[in-house]
């Protein structure tokens, strides 16, 4: 910025690099043809004038001016200061709002297998004996095959532990949901992955489907369509406090005046 025959830096301060400083006067030089000195400011810093020669050259009669000290900032008082800083609000994204599938509030068929199969591994004896009262046999009877009995059901409640636990872990990995600061989107899969999501302004209606069931137990469906025709629906599905969720995505549409 040049003011006067002084070449100031872009913001109207003296240059506070030294370097560009001797740049900006190589390079004023050389495209001029003029000498141009580079001089030191009283407040620091330095600026590009033109040397007292050529001023002499080109105005004959002027004296070089003194450089003048930059203007005092006004001062701030700390109650304003105070104010300012009190009215700032930062503007920071929210974190992302992750949930899955309620498993075991959606498999109530699995938790009775769970159960069966505990007493099956802890209390093998006492089930075996009552199964032999039941049908009236007597324990002696079966001799060996007692023993054989006993170990058989303890295997197959091991087995039908592992199996049903795998099926849980199964099923709460192969989808992830998740709300972001932008939009909603749904991970499915485990080993091939497939994600469908929908930014907040593209959302043009949202749902949550519940059976009697679902109902009782707190969980169902949520729904987000677009305008679009090709655009794919996200669906939340078997999802524990529907209704929650829902709010929270309202929320973050409404903008940084809504709350999780």
């Amino acid at each position: 910025m040049r003011i006067g025959d002084d070449i100031y830096n872009l913001d109207g301060l003296p240059f506070r690099n030294e370097g560009k400083a001797i740049r900006m006067c190589d390079l004023l030089s050389g495209e001029t043809g003029n000498d141009y000195r580079l001089e030191p400011y009283p407040e620091g810093g330095f600026v590009v004038r033109l040397a007292a020669s050529e001023q002499q050259s080109h105005k004959p009669g002027r004296q070089q001016p003194p450089l003048q000290p930059l203007p005092k900032e006004n001062p701030v008082s700390p109650e304003l200061a105070l104010a300012v800083t009190a009215n700032t609000v930062p503007v920071t994204t929210p974190k992302d709002y992750e949930l899955r599938q309620a498993v075991l509030r959606t498999n109530l068929c699995a938790l009775f297998l769970i159960a069966v199969a505990v007493c099956l591994v802890l209390l093998p004896d006492s089930l075996l004996l009552a199964v032999l009262e039941l049908i009236n046999v007597q324990p002696r009877q079966l001799g060996a095959w007692l023993q054989r009995l006993d170990q058989g059901m303890t295997g197959v409640g091991s087995a039908m532990l592992i199996v049903i636990w795998l099926s849980f872990l199964w099923q709460r990995a192969g989808a992830l949901y998740r709300v972001t600061g932008f939009g909603v989107e749904a991970r499915l899969g485990i080993i091939a992955h497939q994600t469908v999501g929908l930014r907040f302004q593209d959302i043009r209606s949202m749902g949550i489907k519940q059976t009697l069931l679902d109902r009782l137990l707190n969980v169902g469906l949520l729904e987000f369509t677009s305008a679009g025709t090709d655009g794919d629906p996200v669906r939340f599905n078997r999802v524990a406090n529907p209704g929650k969720v829902l709010r929270i995505v309202k929320a973050r549409m409404a903008g940084p005046g809504g709350s999780d």
